[in-house]
């Protein structure tokens, strides 16, 4: 049975990601209590999401198996829905539903690898990358991406240490974490170095392109 995965509603869609991500990364699937540990929501309310994609054709489930979840198979979408994240809070998955702004509706053709989120990136300090202020940014999650991969960070605000997504080239330097802006006036954006045990410090995803509003699809 194939289905359509535009068609599914936010929460379903959120879902159903979690689950496609954490076969890609176990080749296992999660249990329901990891489900609702990613989606930051109760174990119930992930049980219902696990039922509701099954009867939509978009989650097999084999009876008393042990991560009985099967992924169906779906036609290759020529949209794809990805929430867009804002504020985050501290301590809780990037995709916890506070945190989704809107969910837009895109060209999976766009990105490379194919993001499961978008930001929007504030100030200059990827200008020579091609990133301007406003751009949506697609983000493929990634907890452990190489050095020298373009990433999007959780970092602690210098001002009032809440968390806050930024965008950076990610290096290590004698065993710490150091995001490089990609602007000519490195004095002006110079590189944020970090121990790794740095609170509020994360490394949640790689760059796999942007939507620049008012000119993308």
């Amino acid at each position: 049975m194939s289905f359509d995965p535009t068609q599914l509603p936010p929460r379903q869609t959120a879902a159903l990601q979690f689950v496609q991500r954490y076969f890609g990364q176990h080749a296992a699937m999660p249990t329901v209590r990891e489900l609702a540990q990613g989606l930051g929501c109760s174990v119930r309310a992930a049980a219902e999401l696990i039922e509701k994609l099954v009867q939509r054709g978009a989650l097999h489930k084999i009876a008393g198996v042990s991560r009985g979840l099967r992924l169906a198979t779906a036609a290759a979408p020529s949209r794809v829905r990805l929430p867009l994240i804002g504020r985050i809070a501290a301590g809780q998955p990037v995709m916890a539903g506070d945190h989704v702004e809107e969910w837009l509706d895109v060209d999976p053709g766009l990105f490379r690898p194919r993001p499961d989120w978008l930001f929007r990136v504030q100030g200059w300090s990827m200008k020579n990358l091609g990133v301007l202020p406003g751009d949506l940014v697609g983000v493929r999650e990634d907890p452990d991406p190489p050095p020298g991969a373009v990433v999007a960070a959780l970092v602690p605000d210098p001002q009032t240490g809440d968390p806050r997504l930024t965008l950076k080239r990610y290096t290590r330097r004698a065993g710490r974490v150091v995001l490089v802006s990609e602007h000519d006036d490195q004095a002006a954006y110079p590189p944020q170095v970090y121990d790794p045990g740095t609170a509020g410090l994360r490394l949640i995803g790689v760059h796999a392109g942007l939507i620049r509003p008012g000119t993308g699809p």
